[in-house]
């Protein structure tokens, strides 16, 4: 996403979170990554390479910006399938950024719409083994940019392709915690945070700094991106972890040099991603 979004110019380009959620390839806890200056990564082809009954919406993506994503609320929805020559499941992610009348409201999940949604029934329509939709998330980047495929619609929500991804674990609704756990993703969405913009952040027993792309209020009622800053006071941080919170004095842009980046989740549901080298061009 993520997940799992934007506008300013409204030009959502429905950036994809392309492989940016919690489809998890490897588990690597403390993760440090040699600092070496390469281009950006292309669009992959490995992004199309799986073949199922699942609709092919990789191949005509094109690459999209979407700006002033900042509180913007989403959903995705992950569609689980077999790749019957490479013996492989993998999953196609869905996400509703710049969808469902979202540039007006900054909402392109509406619970009106989004709470019909029935994954039994879904899996069903697209003839996948399994779907996952996650809770209802906001987007604290300001922007990003990568490839967007075509719209679907989910009983109701439209959603854009936004990406394939191996999908290492076998597919369940009741996969444990992923909370606090370092997990390397396929992703090659740019995600930016404009200087002045308000960022959250923890640091872990390693030294390594992650930034919150997107929050949720699902274990958390109440909560508004004006009470990130105080989110701190109720999560239960493992030894060694610490919440805190940064104003930029630059840009940062989160760039996977490599093709992947490493996601955590907190006890919350909130997503981060990983800073430093081949990840971001600082660390904040």
């Amino acid at each position: 996403m993520q997940g799992s979004g934007t506008e300013v110019e409204v030009a959502m380009p429905t950036g994809q979170n392309r492989r940016g959620r919690a489809v998890f390839c490897v588990l690597v806890l403390g993760l440090a990554f040699p600092a070496r200056a390469i281009a950006p990564p292309a669009f992959a082809d490995d992004a199309c390479k799986y073949f199922s009954q699942l609709p092919d919406d990789c191949a005509a993506a094109g690459l999209r910006k979407l700006d002033n994503l900042r509180n913007y609320r989403y959903e995705e929805i992950d569609l689980f399938a077999k790749d019957p020559l490479k013996g492989v499941l993998y999953v196609s992610t869905y996400n509703t950024t710049g969808q469902n009348a979202g540039e007006d409201s900054r909402d392109s999940a509406p619970k009106a719409l989004a709470q019909s949604v029935d994954p039994k029934r879904v899996a069903k329509q697209y003839q996948a083994l399994s779907v996952s939709i996650s809770p209802p998330r906001h987007w604290t980047l300001d922007w990003l940019s990568d490839r967007v495929g075509a719209v679907r619609n989910f009983e109701g929500l439209d959603a854009a392709w936004m990406g394939n991804s191996l999908a290492a674990r076998p597919v369940s609704s009741k996969l444990g915690s992923t909370a606090y756990h370092a997990t390397l993703v396929a992703r090659s969405a740019v995600e930016g945070f404009k200087k002045g913009s308000q960022v959250y952040l923890l640091d872990d027993p390693k030294g390594q700094t992650w930034v919150m792309v997107a929050y949720t209020d699902k274990d958390n009622p109440g909560l508004t991106i004006d009470s990130l800053e105080s989110l701190g006071a109720v999560l239960k941080l493992p030894q060694g972890w610490k919440f805190r919170t940064a104003t930029l004095e630059k840009e940062l842009i989160l760039e996977p040099k490599a093709g992947f980046t490493a996601v955590t989740q907190d006890d919350k549901g909130d997503i981060y991603h990983l800073t430093g080298p081949k990840q971001s061009n600082f660390v904040p």
